[in-house]
């Protein structure tokens, strides 16, 4: 599994382009939440120049809604300039989008496989100029699970296998990793064994006295 950063500058202007040009340096996005399979939600900080992004994204028709957030961030739902569909096709996971001006983006992608990430890349390139930024193997929230494991559970959960009704099938899965229907319950039995396992351990773990 590996984290991978992206610098796209787009071809085109788009809804943060037109408001980025307001501060002075890139805008700043923090709790970036992707929503169904085109939109994205964020907050950013705006600073002194809150009011008048907020009348400007309120204009735009890809903007589904917009809430001010503090003395200086706001709260922007919006669909994808196309990034986000790319990404997702490719058995991508975006982690957020870190930060934006003018047509440049930023963003944080998780993705299993390195020809996932070559995947990614090149179907950018329909939208703009691509630079890998960086590259480095994602750690994820339990070290015990092995590599597959850690891949399978992760496709599954953003797909919503989980969910119910489930989003994804098990069949779905095992063709997106190009295995057995038989194999992937396996990977996915083991690796919430051993979830589950930690999470009791921890749970039953006395606190340490004061």
């Amino acid at each position: 599994m590996l984290r991978a950063t992206i610098l796209l500058e787009l071809n085109e202007d788009y809804v943060l382009s037109h408001v980025s040009d307001l501060v002075d340096g890139p805008v700043v996005v923090t709790n970036c939440e992707v929503l169904g399979e085109t939109d994205i939600r964020f907050v950013v900080d705006a600073g002194e120049h809150r009011d008048e992004m907020a009348d400007r994204l309120a204009a735009s028709e890809v903007v589904r809604d917009l809430e001010l957030v503090g003395d200086d961030q706001l709260l922007i739902t919006k669909r994808s300039s196309g990034a986000l569909p790319v990404i997702r096709e490719n058995h991508g996971m975006l982690q957020r989008m870190s930060q934006f001006y003018g047509r440049s983006r930023v963003f944080d992608v998780v993705v299993f496989r390195r020809a996932d990430l070559k995947a990614i890349i090149s179907g950018l390139r329909s939208l703009g100029t691509v630079e890998l930024r960086r590259l480095k193997p994602f750690v994820g929230p339990s070290t015990r699970l092995s590599k597959r494991q850690a891949e399978v559970v992760g496709y599954a959960l953003e797909r919503g296998y989980y969910d119910w009704p489930r989003g994804v099938t098990v069949e779905e899965i095992a063709a997106a990793f190009e295995v057995s229907r038989p194999t992937v319950l396996e990977h996915l039995r083991r690796a919430e064994k051993k979830l589950l396992s930690d999470a009791l351990a921890d749970a039953t773990t006395p606190a340490n006295p004061r």
